[in-house]
């Protein structure tokens, strides 16, 4: 039995992380195959094995019932085992870097998974219809000769972002316009020749990447190398390729309602408004979180940063921004929980603590007593019961699922000097919260699967943020344009959004520092988007 997997049994670890120059010597020496006992860990959550020699994945791992998440990125895996299907608890499916060049019907089994990267592999042809409840879908760098099955027909769909790029893809199917929660489509560096009109009938799409691409039409072209998504998806809607819809589909673009409603285009001579983050050094004396072993042991991952100088024009749509995360991004909570809190409430440094339920005091979002943590979580969990029973299902609906995530009578919370402002992933405290007079807010963001989770859904929440003012300032502009037609002989408009996040120290119990968070490369956004950031 290798030491790791020795201690990892000894202690019933749910993490084990396996990597380095011993491990792949040890692969290598062992015929490219694991300690076959990793498979006896039945108390797995995540198992996560990286640049090796690795080139199987054993019929065992069907052992692995509470596994959540699987990561075997970047080593010589071929096949995927049809026993991988047996896993009813796998959220999260990273098996990118690999040599796999087709993948059981079994993978279809893996009802929980929300996120799966097949990227640079060598896939040619790939079903993923029957993961009903998949919200990120990544098969760049593969060898697809056609675009993949996905699913689709369920009266609520999860799929936000769908990945594709540097593959064969010739074509765009109709079929794409029933992805009603489809937000991002990256189809760069495929063979796409021509863009199909029916692309804006997908109610969410915001995002859509085409550069790299042999297309007809030199006009879109130009505007695929130069302009973000809206102006393109703007000029497919009038000049794209027009494709016959099968019959019956009914669905109508967001666009095609918002021009029915009287909505105006942008006007060209308001200028582009540049974005801009500038990461400013924590204070000497600044704010920071400290964090004891035995928090860290139950949610593992926690990532916080600071946004100076902010205004909320739109509380509604501050609150939609993170709900919409917690959808996407953050697998309906399962795999991360965002926080947001008004620093001028936050008393002092923050630790993260972890204690039995009934030591914990809270005032929950939106409520005026405080209740112990042991409370709010049975209380809830009996609403998720009542639903569940309403809705005459065996599990809990998406939305209170993430209450299977805390198990035992111990919570991990953060407190401040006075209180404790948060409770993942359950709730924040009302002190705290934020409001249109808030100006510096404290983001928290936490996790059990893994660091990179968090650190993509605090980039996310921090791009939402910036484009809430990009709108803001395009508003104004708007505004002004009316009023140069009333009389008015000079007009300026604001050509920049600028948002300053400061960075946030996490310490260890002693009090040292063992990450910075938003470090140089962190902060990392399509080259379409042309956010500027910069380092003071």
């Amino acid at each position: 039995m290798w030491p790791e997997v020795r201690t990892a049994k000894e202690e019933n670890r749910r993490e084990l992380k396996l990597s380095g120059p011993a491990l792949r010597q040890r692969i290598d020496e062992n015929g490219g195959k694991l300690d076959e006992t990793i498979y006896q860990l039945s108390a797995l959550n995540l198992l996560d094995i990286n640049d090796t020699p690795l080139d199987e994945i054993s019929p065992q791992v069907s052992e692995l019932k509470n596994l959540q998440s699987l990561l075997l990125f970047r080593n010589h895996i071929s096949a995927v085992p049809v026993e991988l299907g047996q896993l009813p608890a796998l959220k999260v499916l990273d098996l990118s870097g690999n040599r796999i060049e087709s993948l059981p019907a079994e993978i279809g089994e893996l009802k929980a998974l929300t996120t799966v990267n097949l990227s640079g592999n060598k896939l040619k042809l790939v079903d993923l219809s029957r993961l009903e409840n998949l919200i990120v879908c990544n098969l760049s760098s593969n060898l697809l000769e056609e675009f993949p099955k996905l699913p689709c027909g369920k009266e609520v769909q999860y799929l936000s972002e769908v990945n594709l790029e540097k593959n064969l893809i010739k074509e765009i199917p109709t079929s794409l316009v029933k992805q009603t929660s489809l937000k991002l489509l990256n189809v760069a560096g495929n063979r796409i020749e021509l863009v199909p009109q029916f692309l804006v009938k997908c109610p969410k799409l915001k995002e859509i990447l085409l550069k790299d691409n042999p297309l007809k039409d030199k006009r879109l072209k130009k505007l695929v190398e130069q302009c973000r998504s809206k102006q393109v998806l703007d000029y497919v809607e009038k000049s794209g390729h027009i494709v016959p819809m099968p019959e019956g589909n009914s669905t109508k673009s967001n666009r095609e309602d918002s021009m029915s409603q009287g909505e105006e285009k942008s006007d060209p001579e308001i200028p582009d408004i540049r974005q801009r983050i500038t990461v400013l050094k924590p204070a000497e004396n600044g704010r920071q979180i400290i964090s004891r072993a035995d928090a860290t042991s139950i949610r593992s991952f926690v990532v916080h940063c600071i946004v100076r100088d902010f205004t909320i024009t739109s509380m509604r749509k501050f609150l939609q921004l993170q709900n919409e995360l917690h959808d996407s991004e953050c697998g309906r909570r399962e795999l991360a929980t965002i926080a947001t809190h008004d620093l001028a409430k936050v008393k002092g440094n923050v630790r993260y603590l972890a204690d039995l339920g009934e030591n914990i005091q809270i005032t929950p979002l939106g409520a005026k007593a405080k209740v112990t943590a042991a409370k709010y979580f049975d209380d809830l969990k009996k609403q998720a019961e009542a639903i569940r029973k309403e809705k005459k299902r065996s599990t809990y609906s998406g939305i209170h699922k993430y209450i299977n995530l805390l198990e035992g009578k111990v919570f991990p919370h953060f407190s401040d000097e006075e209180k404790v402002i948060s409770l993942p992933p359950l709730t924040n405290c009302d002190e705290t919260k934020v409001s249109p007079e808030t100006k510096d807010f404290l983001l928290e963001v936490t996790g059990s699967v893994s660091m990179d989770c968090c650190q993509r859904v605090m980039v996310a929440l921090l791009k939402g943020m910036l484009l809430m003012d990009v709108e803001t300032r395009r508003s104004i502009s708007e505004g002004k344009k009316k009023a140069k037609g009333k009389g008015a002989t000079v007009v300026t408009y604001d050509k920049q959004a600028e948002m300053l996040v400061e960075q946030v120290r996490q310490c260890d119990a002693d009090g040292k520092t063992h990450s910075i968070f938003p470090g140089r490369g962190d902060l990392v956004f399509d080259e379409e988007e042309k956010i500027d950031i910069e380092f003071k």
